[in-house]
């Protein structure tokens, strides 16, 4: 059976980079034993080089005898050569060392004068000692390099084993039933720990729409129970009294009006899904969010008249953000209607927009009697209805189809907790940096 840690992508890595490092160290290896192999011969050379200058001078000023004792002394000098020769071409003289058969000698000739030679030169022995000595330094270095390639990749493959098997244990885990287990993070902010993060989110996002999609099944159970209840009771006391065909026609108007509301409630929750769902973002496209506030004030100023509020805009200018815009319509049509239909007459309903720390700050505020503090997260649920509100027709969606619109748009949304009166919904959507309008 194979090592797992052998087929991990760590140690894979470890000896690719491992196979890198060695042949970088061979091609230094080569590098160094010719560079080195040069520069000891040109050393030799120039030692050479200067014994036979130091030869030729002392020809130059007594002869042949002052040459060869020029060369008795080099060779009881502390650095000599090896083999030094003298001799006269066609009569031979002793050289000063012994002739060595089956060396390698490398060094420097020349000719004194006519018929009179002089050579000096070095054994090429020490040369290669010196050569196999690097040579046995860059196994060494190659040997070591390999070894530490092999722990290096054994440790990081082993670390990423047992990181990534606790990953796969937290997801059988999961899978099991455990939606609020997470996948372990380190700290560490590598790649695994962003991976981690990530999974991390989406469970977080499954668990929250596996929550919410339990929470509307019971919402639906429990407040479709009523107007299905009341359109059956209707049809029942219609075939049981009514008479005439206008009886019939009137319990039929009203039975169809009844199931046109609960139709319209499974369309809302449709649009609700398909705007959670992110199928409309290919829709996005550059507008002013200003402009739009403006054709919203411009559309509910005559009805907050007629429910005698008072609908008032500030907005700044030039504010660009990417969205939806039948979508983002949709979002402050359903903040305002909520805050003209749940105030009493004489509230003043404000809308406003500002500019802050590369967001567009969105509001829709009114002066009414306002939510308890801890009512404010629940009113984004699907079908949650206040007791004051339930006097009201309306299943409870309008905010909830709100929050999908701005989940959409990425754009956190939230009520303002202060001292103020009414209630104050506050959306912050990105602005469209180096982008215009026009494009």
């Amino acid at each position: 059976m194979q090592i797992r840690f052998l087929r991990t992508e760590g140690f894979r890595l470890s000896a690719f980079y491992a196979g890198l490092f060695a042949l970088s160290i061979v091609i230094l290896g080569i590098f160094v034993l010719l560079i080195s192999d040069q520069a000891l011969r040109d050393q030799i050379v120039d030692f050479s080089d200067a014994d036979i200058a130091a030869i030729r001078d002392g020809y130059a000023s007594e002869g042949v005898h002052e040459a060869r004792e020029v060369v008795s002394q080099l060779m009881a000098g502390p650095v000599s050569s090896d083999f030094y020769l003298l001799q006269q071409v066609g009569a031979f003289q002793l050289p000063a060392t012994p002739a060595t058969n089956n060396r390698e000698i490398l060094g420097v000739g020349a000719f004194l004068a006519p018929g009179l030679y002089v050579f000096s030169g070095r054994d090429m022995t020490r040369l290669r000692n010196v050569q196999t000595h690097i040579l046995h330094v860059m196994l060494g270095l190659f040997a070591a390099a390999m070894l530490l390639a092999i722990a290096g990749g054994t440790l990081v493959s082993w670390t990423f084993l047992r990181r990534t098997d606790a990953m796969a244990r937290a997801c059988r885990d999961i899978m099991d039933g455990d939606l609020k287990l997470r996948i372990p993070v380190r700290g560490t902010n590598d790649q695994l720990d962003r991976l981690a993060g990530s999974i991390n989110q989406m469970l977080s996002r499954i668990s929250a729409l596996m929550e919410n999609l339990s929470q509307v099944s019971n919402d639906i159970a429990h407040d479709l129970r009523t107007p299905v209840t009341h359109l059956r009771h209707r049809l029942e006391r219609a075939r049981a009294d009514s008479t005439t065909v206008e009886e019939y026609a009137e319990a039929l108007d009203t039975a169809i009006a009844k199931a046109d509301e609960i139709l319209g409630l499974f369309t809302a929750l449709l649009r609700i899904a398909q705007i959670e769902g992110g199928e409309r973002r290919a829709a996005f496209a550059l507008l002013d969010l200003g402009e739009l506030l403006e054709q919203m004030r411009d559309l509910f100023e005559p009805v907050a008249e007629e429910a005698a509020h008072h609908l008032k805009l500030d907005a700044a200018k030039g504010v660009i953000v990417r969205g939806d815009r039948q979508l983002l319509t949709q979002l402050f049509s359903n903040l305002i209607e909520n805050a003209v239909v749940h105030t009493p007459q004489g509230t003043h309903i404000a809308l406003s927009l500002k500019s802050h720390a590369g967001c567009a700050v969105a509001k829709v505020s009114d002066d009414g009697p306002g939510v308890p503090s801890e009512e404010h997260e629940r009113l984004f649920r699907r079908l949650y209805r206040r007791e004051a509100s339930r006097s009201q027709p309306g299943y409870g969606l309008g905010l909830s189809l709100v929050a999908a619109i701005a989940e959409l748009h990425s754009a956190p949304i939230r009520i303002i907790k202060d001292d103020a009166p009414g209630v104050t919904v506050e959306i912050s959507f990105a602005l469209a940096r180096g982008e215009s309008k026009g494009r």
